[in-house]
């Protein structure tokens, strides 16, 4: 809530006619709550770290994609590292690569389709 809330409320974040699309609103919020609940806790349980790894992802993917400005990706992530604070991990392996988390590829080795981390590149191809 608090990397929304810095986003939401920063004068930096506001459309202006060559950031038309930074328009960060309650909806950008829900996908990222949305998509850490695809979750399996099975997979999950015993495991913070990889669920604040979700979590990262999910706003990496939803806010930073977005981005168009390495100033304004420098602030967001300034953003990011605050609120990791929060978590008991140090940043280094919250925000360690690769953290892409997906569904697809479980379903594509013929496993139950859940969303898991990928381990490599190659993995995800």
């Amino acid at each position: 809530m608090s990397v929304f809330l810095n986003i939401a409320t920063s004068p930096q974040f506001m459309p202006t006619a060559k950031k038309f699309h930074y328009q960060f609103n309650l909806r950008d919020f829900s996908k990222i709550v949305q998509n850490v609940m695809l979750a399996q806790p099975s997979h999950y349980r015993g495991n913070a770290l990889g669920l604040v790894r979700l979590w990262s992802h999910e706003v990496m993917r939803v806010f930073y994609d977005r981005l168009i400005f390495e100033e304004d990706r420098e602030v967001f992530m300034g953003f990011v590292k605050n609120s990791l604070r929060e978590f008991e991990f140090k940043e280094d392996q919250i925000l360690e690569l690769p953290n892409i988390y997906t569904s697809f590829v479980s379903a594509s080795e013929g496993h139950e389709k859940t969303y898991l981390p990928i381990k490599d590149m190659s993995h995800l191809k």
